[in-house]
């Protein structure tokens, strides 16, 4: 089943800055601009706080809303799981150009929807709008001369697939697992890029050096005589 994204979701843009954002310490706004923004998990803990007088209700961003850059190349999707509020900061506001992108609830009389649709997980919706297939849809339907412009209407009438809340809640663990998972392997070869450089310099910082066996004296061989893995053989060695 295949439903358009605005049965699904409102789709807006952020506050509208009328002049240059102004950082205030003791704002009661904390601001989310498009350097905040991801393709993950919003960190609320760090953004910039401003003082707005007036807001609409609507505005203040939600646990469970989806941020979109409305002009840019790159239109990866950051999730709002937790907003963090800090002491004296009574709501959170996205800056236009983000679009927000919110959930109806089960029983909105907007979408026309009931059962299985209705409880649509906002994780999943995170899940496939950072789909590739769907980042190329997305970028296909920007236009723009300068700079990429997504069209609220082109959002709001992106088909989005609803299969079964089983395989809902099956494609979300799977997709959290496999986010994991990358993030450990970019660890892993970030400490592994770290240690190797340590002891590259280490080697540099030697007078002496080293050779096959443990002595001293070791010819450089041609870069002829050495593949990429002798090589890694040779420094493990050392």
């Amino acid at each position: 089943m295949r439903c358009p994204l605005s049965s699904l979701a409102s789709v807006r843009l952020g506050y509208p800055f009328r002049t240059r954002v102004v950082p205030d310490q003791q704002g009661e706004t904390a601001l989310v601009q498009l350097s905040d923004l991801n393709g993950g998990v919003l960190d609320a803990s760090s953004l910039v706080r401003v003082h707005l007088e007036k807001i609409r209700e609507h505005f203040s961003l939600r646990p469970g809303d989806i941020l979109l850059r409305a002009r840019s190349q790159v239109n990866d999707a950051t999730y709002v799981a937790d907003l963090a509020i800090r002491p004296g900061v009574v709501r959170v506001v996205a800056a236009a150009p983000i679009v927000v992108v919110r959930l109806r609830p089960p029983k909105d009389k907007d979408n026309g929807l009931s059962g299985d649709v209705a409880g649509l997980d906002a994780r999943y919706l995170h899940w496939l709008l950072n789909h590739p297939q769907t980042q190329a849809v997305l970028r296909a339907q920007s236009t723009g001369h300068n700079a990429e412009i997504l069209r609220k209407s082109d959002l709001e009438g992106l088909l989005v697939p609803v299969p079964p809340p089983a395989v809902r809640q099956l494609i979300v663990e799977a997709a959290g697992l496999l986010e994991r998972e990358r993030q450990l392997r970019r660890q892993l070869l970030e400490e592994r890029y770290a240690m190797i450089q340590h002891r590259l310099l280490q080697h540099a910082e030697t007078e002496e050096t080293v050779r096959e066996d443990g002595g001293t004296s070791l010819r450089t061989p041609r870069a002829a005589e050495v593949s990429e893995g002798q090589t890694w053989a040779r420094l493990e060695g050392i």
